[in-house]
Formats: C-alpha cells, structure tokens, sequence
C-alpha cells in the first residue's frame, strides 16, 4: 500500500511533463561515429541516410535480412555494447497498474514473460498483465507452437496459460489485445497494437511495457509519441545474452534506424 502511495505521488508530479518514467535516447555523438564508420557522409540527411540504407526492406522479417561485412559487423556489435544496447532495461518503480507484454516471435514472447516473472519474483507488482500481439501467422522457420497455433495472438495464449507462474501473479486479471492484419497481408506492428490498446483502454494509467534488446529503444520512441501524457510508462527487457546470430550486425542497424526515425518523426514501424 505505502508503494502505491509513493508511485502515485510520483505520477501526479510527473503527469504534466511527460509521458516516460525514464526517458531514453540516441546518443548523437556515437550516432555520428557509427554513420561515419559505415561511410555515411557527414553533409548527408542522417535520418534519410538511414532510412535507406540500414532499413529492412518492406515485407521483409529481421530473420531474412543479409549480415553485413564482417568488419563492420564487429564495429556495429562493439559500438552497440559501448552503448547499452545490449544491457537490460530495469523499470524504476516498485508498482504499475498494468504490464504489457510487447508481441513478437514465439521464443521471444516466452523471453518476455519469463522476464516479467522475474521482476515480479524481485518484487515489482502490477495488477493486471495485458498482452499486446497481432494476428501475424507463425513462421514455421524460426518459430515454436507451430502445430498447435497459427497465429502470434493463439502462440501467446498458450505461452501464457502454460508458464509457470507465482500463484499470485496467475490469478492476476490477463487481457490480449490482438491487432488484425493490415491491408494487402502486411503484419500489424507496434504502433498498430498501442493504438488498439488506446482504444479497448482508454483510461490512463501507469503501465510497465515489456520488450527485449536490442529493442527496447525504437519500441520505447513508438510508445511515447502514441500514448497520451495522461499515461506514465517505463520500457523494460532482458539484455542480450548472444550476438552468434548470423545477421547480428544488420538487425542492429535496422533496430537504430527505427528508432532514430522515431525520434525525428510522428510515424512508426515495428
């Protein structure tokens, strides 16, 4: 009780500055070393340049993306750990109203949930869990749950009803806001989920979002610039614990791109 009066002290003194809990942001001056480094002109529209250049093409999954060269894959993975990207996010408060677990791959949903246990089993309290996924159907390639769920929404529910949980924690009320497909097959992204999140729960709160490295960072810029500063928020997620991926280097790069086109735009991507 004494928790949820101090946190509350802390929203009505936050509420009418800003959304975020703990804000977050691209350092600018190791922006422009990495961009230099990857011979990206210092005259040259950073965001633009970007875009272009480190940006997944469209329909494409982080899965199916080219590694870059290796030299500058270990440039990008050394620039990246100098910068945090692989270190958790840790939320700041002992008390949100809800937790939301981001959508995502069927490993990393499970990543996310098991990483809410264990801030719940370290002392952080919530009183309600809200799962924010799409109707995304599963990729057999780099996915579980497979032969018994079609789609990111139904992996979810089983993920959840088949975790182990503190029992407390499993009797907490559970919600899944699950976004459609968009027009011509695309997947819903994150912007999509919060929007409809938005619109099911309309009332402000204080709210715990739960992501991942390296994307904690993009997914907190798409968070901010759509919740309402009625809502206060924090981002949390576990850090990374292996670069062996094959496309390490690029999905990185995908990851900073969209977060620093965030920062400099009202769009958002997932």
């Amino acid at each position: 009780m004494i928790q949820r009066i101090v946190f509350f002290g802390v929203l009505l003194s936050s509420v009418l500055f800003t959304a975020p809990i703990q804000d977050h942001r691209l350092n600018a001056d190791a922006l422009s070393s990495l961009a230099a480094a990857l011979d990206i002109p210092s005259d040259e529209n950073l965001v633009a340049a970007t875009q272009g250049r480190w940006l997944r093409r469209p329909g494409q999954e982080r899965w199916e993306m080219a590694e870059i060269s290796q030299e500058k894959r270990e440039f990008v993975l050394r620039w990246a750990e100098e910068q945090g990207l692989f270190s958790p996010w840790m939320p700041s408060e002992p008390f949100y109203d809800q937790a939301l677990i981001l959508g995502a791959t069927t490993f990393r949903m499970e990543s996310r949930l098991a990483f809410l246990v264990d801030l719940w089993k370290k002392g952080t309290r919530f009183d309600k869990i809200v799962w924010l996924v799409g109707e995304r159907p599963l990729d057999p390639r780099v996915e579980g749950l497979t032969q018994r769920a079609q789609t990111e929404a139904e992996a979810a529910r089983i993920l959840w009803e088949e975790a182990e949980l503190p029992e407390e924690m499993r009797q907490l009320p559970v919600l899944f806001v699950a976004s459609p497909m968009k027009e011509g097959g695309k997947r819903p992204n994150t912007a999509d989920t919060v929007e409809l999140y938005l619109e099911v729960s309309p009332k402000p709160c204080s709210a715990l979002f739960i992501s991942d490295q390296p994307f904690c960072g993009y997914q907190f810029a798409v968070i901010k610039s759509l919740l309402p500063d009625a809502y206060l928020f924090d981002v949390a997620g576990a850090g990374v614990q292996s670069t062996n991926h094959p496309a390490a280097g690029a999905i990185l790069l995908d990851s900073i791109a969209r977060w620093l086109y965030q920062e400099n735009s009202d769009a958002s991507f997932k």
